[in-house]
Formats: C-alpha cells, structure tokens, sequence
C-alpha cells in the first residue's frame, strides 16, 4: 500500500489556508443537532410505528433515555466511534502507529493524523464513523421499528455533528491538496499540492 502521508518538513509553505472551528461554534451547532434529531425523529418514529400523540413522542423519549444501560451504551459508542476513526487514520496512512496523534480538550477528543493527509482520505475519517455508527442505525431502527437501534443511531449522529461540520468546512478544497491537522481539535492548514503550477 501507497504511503498516504508526506513529511510536514516539506510542507511548511506560507501560503497554507488555516481552517478551524471555535469550540463556540460545535457546542452551539452540538445543541442545535441533538434537539432538531431527536424532536424529529422522535415524531417521525411515533407517527410510524405508534399512534401519533405529543404524549406517545414525549413517552418515548423518556423510556428510551430512563432504560439503565443507555449511559453505558453512550460511553461505549463514544468509545467505538474514537477507535474506528483511529483505525480509519492507521489504515490510510500506511499502516503507522506513529500516524496517530490523541487530542483531549474541553471541545473534542479523539485521534487525529499526526502527519500531512491527503484531504480525500480525512474526509472518509469525518465521514465513515458518523455514517456507520449514526446514519445505518438510524435507518435499521427506523425500519423495523427497533427504538433502541433508532436513539442509538441518533446519538451516533449527533457525536459526528462536528466531523460532519468540519467535513462542510473543507468541501471547496480538492481532494488532492494535503491537511495537516493543528494542535487542537477541528483546527487545520491546508496544503494546496498545486503551488508554483499555473492556475
């Protein structure tokens, strides 16, 4: 397998484009994610399968959230969710552990590529975890009428909110130009791989 990273040394150009998200701004849209998923699709999923009622949507929401297990549940999605990113950063840059770099703040925590990454594979690493431990649950709940996979699913989108955020952020840079992420989380210079080409 192709070395996906390169060496920060050779990318230290002037002209990177900084990309960052305040720690304001994924709390606010955090919050925003979490109240419009789970009013909708607390509405959407009673309409469905129950008889439709403010009661019945308002039932759901605190019998899924009163069952003991669902703060484990929550820890051990948030726990997959960092993993399977670590994995997706292992696995795309060649297969080194020193590709890894762990990041705690007050606004995020997880890994993060420790070496420049071509923006094509970092947007799998914001995309992949949101879509297979939100979106998939999301709709197999929905489906079948599996409340547990439902708010499950909806808890795993709302922890992606950020990635899919960020995700937003960078989609007028090419998938070529390389990212290297800053010191904190959701912080990044892009690297166009263009530089001293004719645009």
């Amino acid at each position: 397998m192709e070395d996906k990273t390169m060496n920060t040394e050779t990318f230290k150009h002037p002209e990177g484009v900084e990309v960052k998200l305040s720690g304001k701004s994924i709390n606010i849209r955090g919050i925003i994610w979490m109240l419009a998923l789970f009013i909708i699709g607390s509405n959407l999923f009673v309409y469905i399968w129950e008889d439709f009622s403010i009661f019945n949507v308002g039932y759901q929401l605190g019998h899924i959230f009163s069952h003991r297990w669902i703060s484990l549940s929550i820890i051990l999605y948030f726990i997959g969710y960092t993993f399977l990113q670590a994995g997706i950063i292992y696995w795309m840059s060649g297969k080194k552990l020193k590709s890894l770099r762990w990041h705690f703040d007050w606004t995020s925590a997880g890994f993060y590529p420790a070496h420049p990454i071509a923006l094509k594979y970092y947007r799998v690493f914001l995309l992949l975890p949101a879509i297979v431990l939100g979106l998939l649950p999301t709709i197999h709940g929905f489906c079948t009428g599996s409340s547990t996979f439902f708010y499950l699913g909806l808890f795993g989108l709302v922890t992606g909110s950020a990635d899919i955020t960020f995700w937003y952020k960078l989609r007028t840079f090419d998938d070529e130009d390389l990212l290297l992420a800053g010191k904190k989380g959701f912080q990044a210079t892009i690297i166009k791989r263009n530089y001293g080409k004719s645009s």
